[in-house]
């Protein structure tokens, strides 16, 4: 988990989703878990557009191609 306005790991995040956002969520990762190793992920908005959550699937097989991510990315996804 990453926050991107500040760039760094999270190691806890509490979600309080409306009906709408967390059917969307479900619709989309279910559709990634279909391919995992796909190179997809989507985002889900709030019903204002205020709030953003954005979400892919990484598998082994994605992180052995660790230069394709971002510098932030790299070192969320390498971190113990």
């Amino acid at each position: 988990m990453i926050d991107d306005k500040r760039q760094c790991s999270l190691k806890s995040v509490s979600l309080y989703l409306t009906p709408r956002e967390a059917a969307e969520m479900k619709s989309e990762l279910e559709r990634l878990l279909k391919d995992p190793e796909a190179n997809e992920h989507f985002h889900v908005y709030s019903d204002r557009n205020d709030r953003e959550i954005s979400c892919s699937v990484i598998t082994e097989k994605k992180l052995k191609n660790i230069k394709s991510f971002n510098k932030v990315e790299q070192k969320v996804l390498t971190e113990e």
